[in-house]
């Protein structure tokens, strides 16, 4: 059995990016150049100035990895994120991964949730944090 987060090193992660609704098709991959243990699940971490906050994770919705058995690919289709608001202080999603023994990667992907809205709502909206997401972001995505 792996125990060491060297055995869970992720080489690549995509797409980084969806809205609070969730992506309900929108499937997220990690892919990592060996095979993964069964045991090992996506999860989400709120970070403040680069540091990881435990004590804010309550807030987010952890993905249900789809798919089981050895791979070296994790895929899962985003949560919703209903809860990003409460949190006030300027943080940011990462991405990475934990086995069943609870041994976090040391690999960590930003992840951007941006505020959902309705195709041809005409403005944006965000309201702080690492959830607000990206202009470019924005402006090509009309999924939820």
């Amino acid at each position: 059995m792996f125990t060491s987060s060297e055995n869970m090193d992720f080489v690549d992660a995509n797409p980084l990016a969806t809205c609070t609704s969730g992506g309900n098709s929108r499937m997220v991959m990690m892919v990592a150049n060996h095979s993964l243990p069964e045991d090992v699940v996506p999860i989400f971490q709120i970070h403040v100035h680069g540091s990881h906050r435990p004590d804010l994770d309550q807030f987010l919705v952890q993905p249900t990895k789809q798919g089981w058995g050895t791979s070296s690919v994790i895929r899962f289709t985003t949560p919703p994120q209903p809860n990003l608001n409460k949190i006030h202080e300027n943080f940011s999603i990462k991405l990475t991964a934990r086995n069943g023994s609870g041994t976090v990667s040391n690999s960590k992907f930003d992840f951007e949730y941006v505020e959902h809205s309705k195709v041809g709502d005409g403005h944006k909206r965000g309201g702080g944090g690492g959830w607000q997401g990206v202009d470019s972001f924005n402006n090509n995505y009309h999924g939820g």
